[in-house]
């Protein structure tokens, strides 16, 4: 994966979020002092580079200023948990640093326990450092970095692995800068944003929180999370407002001991105003007799959020999961637009599935459009659905399969389906339980507008989706999804619905590969927009 700089990465984020949502680069310079560590140093030594600290337990012993640097010798091992409280914080001018000095990057082995413990700070900045426990099933019982009650704080170019719980763990925060970190070998996730605000129909106890750049791969699954999920690469709970983008999930979640729910690649609950873009999650698994093991979820409690210009692929669970357990905050007002699901469902679901405990939970409003749902495994469903949803509309979509459009024994109730294009690659002309695309329309007015039949069963001339390697995203482009694009005279190209003229609904300026909507005369059905060479 493209790995950037720390800098950058926060003016993303202020361009995503804009400044008012609190968040300020965090400037590091000459302000403050440097302290440096190294395994041939002496505690006793007053901590210049010439005669540096030796021990962690030295810098625990310390409180650090605005500006200050905390530099560990690269290459080397430090052995203990570094641990910063209230008294280590920066200011908006100048942030605390802890970082790597000389060849390389430091380690910071925290054996069986933590390896970073941050507490009621501001304005902290790590980077540039390794950090690993003993592995999830050799003795370590915490997570790797644990940040709580802070806000301010920004990780940049950490590598973390070997934790029992999650390689870095999130709580109670604000103003969250999480760039280029790559976890794996953990065990719950590799990334965790938690909350305990389920119960809660307002409150939200992280905010501003971004999420950039990073890879999660190889998290098997918590040993001792034996009554709920684990082995997640990326999952956010009670966050108001923030961002996923450009991260990439995979082969997680293949060790969990758990028999009920799964894991997913990259998936949020309990959150509002939240996006996930341009990431990739891929080859996720679960339990063989577990549920989900998807690539991307939305999940209980979820409102006014986005998952657009993503690809899943070759998932054990659904590419893209609508689900909900019963949070207290209704699921709600959400979009799902210009991704490709390819191969995902082996096991469960299928290339959407959407869930809700019962009928009386709230989860209502989605706009599911232009995106490509490729599905040929054995399996081979565009859909399960367990529970019906209100105010579900699927525009501008395609949909191949093998076998079955929707999950046997399953039906559609409240949603509605415009303008979208089916291709069962088995040959089988029946859609939904009817025996063609016109009988069902006639039966449910899906796709009808104006009286007229608006979807298609057709080919839709793919150009050759018969596998997927991409693992960085951001190289999401024509070039590399060209598999998915449409060959020249596909009678999808200027067939879908102005969604903006007719619905009021923006589809945005691009499609998944970053060209211009439209391209033609009118919008295409798909994920990607044919470009005329």
């Amino acid at each position: 994966m493209v790995r950037f700089s720390l800098l950058p990465a926060v003016i993303l984020f202020i361009l995503v979020v804009g400044c008012h949502n609190g968040i300020r680069p965090l400037s590091e310079g000459a302000h403050g002092r440097s302290y440096f560590v190294s395994l041939s140093g002496d505690d006793n030594n007053p901590g210049f580079r010439e005669k540096p600290w030796k021990s962690i337990a030295r810098i625990n012993s310390a409180h650090f200023k605005p500006g200050d640097s905390i530099l560990f010798e690269g290459g080397s091992s430090f052995a203990g948990a570094i641990v910063l409280d209230s008294l280590d914080s920066g200011n908006e001018l100048f942030a605390v640093t802890i970082g790597s000095w000389g060849k390389g990057k430091a380690i910071i082995n925290g054996g069986k326990t933590a390896a970073i413990n941050i507490y009621g700070c501001s304005f902290v900045s790590l980077k540039d450092l390794i950090v690993r426990g003993i592995g999830r099933k050799d003795g370590n019982s915490s997570d790797g970095i644990l940040i709580t009650h802070s806000r301010h704080i920004a990780l940049t170019g950490i590598e973390i692995s070997g934790f029992q719980h999650s390689g870095l763990y999130v709580n109670l925060c604000s103003a969250m800068i999480i760039n280029d970190v790559h976890a794996h070998d953990n065990g719950f996730a590799g990334i965790h944003i938690s909350g305990n605000t389920a119960g809660d129909s307002l409150k939200f106890e992280n905010e501003d929180i971004y999420i950039g750049y990073c890879t999660t791969d190889n998290n098997p699954g918590d040993p001792t999370a034996l009554t709920n999920h684990s082995g997640n690469g990326i999952v956010a709970a009670s966050v108001r407002r923030g961002t996923i983008e450009y991260c990439e999930a995979s082969n997680n979640g293949w060790d969990m001991p758990w028999t009920g729910n799964g894991p997913v690649g990259i998936w949020i609950w309990d959150c509002s105003d939240f996006r996930i873009q341009h990431c990739i999650s891929h080859d996720n698994k679960t339990n063989p007799v577990a549920k989900d093991g998807g690539g991307f979820d939305l999940d209980g409690g979820v409102s006014n959020s986005v998952i657009q210009y993503c690809l899943s692929y070759n998932n054990m669970g659904a590419g893209i999961g609508l689900f909900e357990f019963g949070d207290a905050k209704p699921w709600e007002n959400n979009t799902i637009r210009y991704n490709i699901s390819y191969n995902d469902g082996s096991l469960n679901g299928g290339s959407v599935a959407i869930w809700r405990g019962s009928p009386e939970m709230k989860m209502r409003r989605c706009q599911v459009y232009n995106n490509t749902f490729y599905n040929s495994t054995k399996r081979g469903y565009s859909f399960t659905v367990e529970n019906s949803c209100p105010g579900f509309e699927f525009r501008n979509n395609i949909f191949v399969y093998s076998g079955a459009f929707i999950m046997p024994g399953q039906k559609f109730v409240s949603e509605l389906f415009q303008s979208n294009c089916y291709w069962n690659l088995s040959g089988n002309s029946s859609v939904a339980g009817y025996d063609n695309l016109s009988e069902w329309a006639k039966a449910t007015n899906n796709e009808m507008i104006d009286g007229k039949l608006a979807g298609v069963f057709i080919n839709p001339c793919l150009q050759n989706p018969s596998g997927c390697i991409l693992t960085d995203p951001s190289k999401l482009n024509a070039g590399n999804l060209a598999a998915f694009n449409l060959m020249a005279g596909s009678p999808l190209i200027n067939r879908g619905l102005d969604l903006k003229n007719r619905f009021n609904i923006d589809p945005g300026s691009k499609d998944i590969a970053g060209s211009a909507l439209p391209q033609g005369v009118g919008f295409d059905i798909g994920a990607s927009e044919f470009i005329k060479r």
